[in-house]
C-alpha cells in the first residue's frame, strides 16, 4: 500500500511537471513575499456564506459555497449515458448544433484543439451539448463527430428536449440563451466556451471566435489542473 501510495505522489508529480512545461504557464506565476504563488482563478455566480471557518495561516476565513452546475445525464454519440457531476476532472463545455455549421465549426475547432491538447490528461474532459435535441439525435452526432477525430476525453451529447438546455445553459452555466418556441431553431446560442473546476463551480468564460480568448483557456486549464492537484495533496 506504501509502494502504490508512493507511485500515484510520483505520478502526479510527472503529470504536474508536464502542466507547468507548457507555455505560456509562467505568465500565471507570482511572486508574493519570496515565495511561489499561482493566480486562482475567479468564481462566477451567486456566492453564500456557511456559517463555518477555516484556518490560513493562523486566521479565521469564512467558509463560502459557490454556485455550480447541478448533474445531469444526456445521451452520448455512441449513444451511452454520460452523466455530468462533480468528480476529479476539470471540464470544458460549449453548445452548438450540426445545422448551422457557421457557427458550429469555429467552436468545435477550438474544443478539437483542446482534445488534442489535453488527450493524454485523464483530468480534462471537454462536452459539446447540441441545442437541437430533435435533429441532432446520438446517431446524427456520431456521424458528425466522426469529421472531428476520436477523442477518449470529448463528449457530443444530444438532450432529451429544448427545456433540458434551457436549464443547463441559464440555470447551470449562466449564459444567456435566447428561446423561441415558433422559431426554425427555437434556441438561439452564443461562441462561448465555459472552463467548470472538478467541484463544477464555474471558473471561465471564453470567446470561441476570439484567438486571445483561446490562447487564455488553454493556459487556464493548465492553471485549474495545478489547483486541483494542489487541492488533492491538502486532503492527503
Amino acid at each position: 500500500m506504501k509502494d502504490q501510495t508512493k507511485s500515484f505522489s510520483i505520478k502526479k508529480i510527472a503529470i504536474l511537471v508536464t502542466i507547468l512545461a507548457l507555455p505560456g504557464f509562467c505568465y500565471y506565476l507570482l511572486q508574493e513575499k519570496g515565495e511561489n504563488r499561482y493566480k486562482s482563478l475567479p468564481f462566477y455566480g451567486e456566492k453564500k456564506l456557511t456559517g463555518t471557518f477555516h484556518t490560513k495561516r493562523g486566521k479565521q476565513i469564512p467558509d463560502t459555497l459557490y454556485h455550480a452546475v447541478q448533474p445531469f445525464s444526456m445521451l452520448n454519440s455512441d449513444s451511452s449515458t454520460v452523466t455530468f457531476k462533480p468528480d476529479s476532472s476539470v471540464a470544458v463545455i460549449n453548445f452548438f448544433f450540426t445545422k448551422k455549421e457557421k457557427l458550429a465549426k469555429p467552436i468545435n475547432q477550438v474544443m478539437q484543439q483542446i482534445a488534442k491538447r489535453f488527450e493524454k490528461n485523464a483530468m480534462v474532459e471537454l462536452y459539446s451539448v447540441s441545442i437541437d435535441p430533435y435533429s441532432d439525435t446520438p446517431s446524427v452526432l456520431k456521424q458528425y463527430k466522426e469529421g472531428w477525430g476520436k477523442f477518449r476525453n470529448w463528449y457530443m451529447l444530444s438532450p432529451a428536449n429544448y427545456e433540458e438546455v434551457i436549464t443547463l445553459a441559464k440555470d447551470g452555466l449562466l449564459l444567456d440563451v435566447v428561446y423561441d418556441p415558433k422559431a426554425h431553431t427555437p434556441v438561439t446560442h452564443s461562441s462561448s466556451i465555459v472552463l467548470l473546476d472538478s467541484k463544477r463551480r464555474i471558473r471561465g468564460y471564453y470567446d470561441a471566435l476570439v484567438k486571445t480568448d483561446v490562447d487564455k483557456l488553454i493556459d487556464e486549464i493548465k492553471l485549474l489542473l495545478t489547483e486541483e492537484f494542489r487541492n488533492i495533496s491538502i486532503r492527503q
